[in-house]
């Protein structure tokens, strides 16, 4: 019944819950795992820029994201992320080795489960529609993923990205709390 599980994760505490708790389904059915994260772009929340003060000490509170993260010790967190020139395109690194971190803690949670392979995928866009997009080219059966994120006042605003996914894929959908 379910041979493919895609849990989307932006690191958020929902987020966790989501990983555990679809890995734990995949466990149950033999199901493959497709942990995927969809790039944090668009307006930073205070949820992720207070992550980062707490992950990174020496980020002090209303500094910009890109800032507080460049000033983190090479050994912790990729602080060579050049973001002189073009400070979009650092911003880019700098969301994509978040995203790294991420799928890391995700995938070690699943290899708790027992899962000797799991497939990680680093998305771009529209985190709605890149979440569908990506469970349509994985055939996943089963699509799991936190009721609430990282972006609080655009969800209220325009809706979360849970309630969109859940009411537009074709597969089953969990949010979990």
């Amino acid at each position: 019944m379910i041979s493919k599980v895609l849990i989307a994760t932006d690191g958020s505490a929902n987020a966790g819950k989501a990983v555990e708790i679809g890995c734990d389904l995949a466990a149950k059915y033999g199901a493959e795992v497709v942990l995927l994260h969809i790039l944090l772009r668009g307006e930073i929340s205070e949820n992720l820029r207070h992550m980062a003060e707490i992950e990174f000490a020496k980020a002090e509170g209303g500094q910009a994201l890109a800032k507080a993260i460049s000033t983190v010790p090479a050994g912790r967190f990729p602080a060579s992320i050049d973001f002189g020139k073009n400070p979009n395109q650092g911003l880019g690194e700098l969301l994509r080795a978040w995203g790294k971190q991420i799928l890391e803690a995700a995938k070690s949670e699943a290899y708790g489960h027992g899962f000797a392979k799991v497939e990680t995928r680093i998305e771009d866009g529209d985190p709605a529609k890149r979440i569908l997009q990506v469970a349509e080219e994985a055939k996943a059966d089963l699509i799991v993923l936190g009721a609430r994120g990282l972006s609080d006042l655009k969800a209220l605003l325009v809706g979360s990205v849970s309630h969109k996914v859940s009411h537009l894929a074709p597969v089953t959908c969990i949010t979990v709390r």
